[in-house]
């Protein structure tokens, strides 16, 4: 059996951060070894989704693909610029994949509005409805007919918000999907980053949302979110001043973040937050999953623990596992071996 392969991401990446490419000790290696291309791939409903792929210059062989789908940039932008470094650690670099990074619908450089967890939807009677499930569908048809030498297998690996969408590329149900990583994932808007037991995470969410909006219309980019001054380091002192939450908008916000008013707007468990809750739509699942979680994980505990157990519930003939860490994620023998 081959041996597991451990790498160290970030739970959350700050957006500030996006364009600065670490010294990486792979870099010269991968400019060496792949040549990068950069597609706008057609979705169902005529939208077109930035996708930059990573093709090993070595076409003697076949190589499966390696997916990240993400609502943080897949920057460098240029196929001039590369990466510092190509999927989940070292070890797959050297080994050859064909890797993909996707920037999801509304986000970055694709077209389309973004939605916050995106509503997945059981029936896609026309072209027109769209969801996560059916845009990773598109993407991984398109892939296996443009993308030369690839052996017709897929895995996906993702964390926290790109672990939601890794969990929802088992929606997909593509017959190419072979394996799949959701680590630390958002599972439950409303319980893993929003609201926990009903109480708001403030300062959580308050610090988020203004370097994630760097876009709230159709028109792809590569402007960054804005980073809020709150003029002070003491945050207690600047939420006693700042008063009840409803002043974030009459002080400082002014009514300019879609997303932040979302949350407002829902305090309760209402049709807002069950529309997304990925969790209902996990049956019918037969690619190999890795869930990865961490115990003492402030926003996505519940994530983690409940697409394990869903998954195990809704699919018993289908192999799943559930390893733990904090800080680290694995992605091992389960994806590697299969693709």
């Amino acid at each position: 059996m081959k041996k597991n392969l451990l790498f160290v991401l970030c739970l959350l990446l700050s957006a500030s951060g996006l364009y600065a490419q670490p010294k990486a000790p792979d870099a010269e290696y991968i400019k060496a070894n792949y040549q990068k291309y950069e597609y706008q791939i057609p979705m169902r409903d005529g939208k077109k989704l930035f996708t930059s792929v990573y093709v090993p210059k070595d076409q003697s062989k076949k190589y499966p693909f390696m997916m990240d789908r993400t609502p943080y940039s897949v920057a460098p932008y240029g196929t001039e610029l590369y990466k510092g470094s190509l999927g989940p650690s070292s070890l797959f670099t050297h080994d050859g994949y064909i890797f993909v990074y996707q920037d999801v619908r509304g986000r970055w450089m694709s077209e389309g509005i973004y939605e916050e967890m995106t509503p997945e939807k059981e029936d896609h009677k026309t072209n027109k409805d769209v969801d996560e499930g059916t845009d990773t569908y598109d993407t991984i048809d398109w892939l296996l007919k443009n993308i030369p030498n690839n052996n017709g297998k897929v895995g996906v690996w993702g964390i926290s918000y790109p672990g939601f969408y890794t969990t929802t590329v088992l929606l997909s149900r593509h017959p190419a999907l072979a394996a799949a990583s959701p680590q630390a994932p958002i599972a439950d808007l409303y319980r893993d980053d929003a609201f926990h037991n009903g109480a708001f995470m403030l300062v959580a969410n308050f610090g988020f949302y203004p370097g994630f909006t760097n876009r709230q219309d159709d028109k792809p980019t590569q402007r960054r979110g804005g980073r809020f001054d709150a003029g002070t380091e003491d945050g207690y002192e600047f939420f006693l001043k700042m008063g009840s939450v409803k002043n974030s908008n009459t002080k400082y916000y002014k009514d300019t973040i879609r997303l932040w008013n979302e949350m407002l707007d829902h305090p309760n468990y209402d049709q807002h937050w069950k529309d997304r809750n990925v969790l209902y739509h996990l049956h019918d699942i037969k690619t190999a999953v890795l869930v990865t979680g961490g115990w003492y994980d402030a926003e996505d505990l519940y994530g983690a623990i409940n697409t394990y157990k869903t998954l195990v519930k809704e699919n018993p003939k289908t192999r799943f596992t559930l390893p733990w860490g904090h800080g680290y994620t694995a992605v091992g023998h389960v994806v590697k071996e299969i693709i």
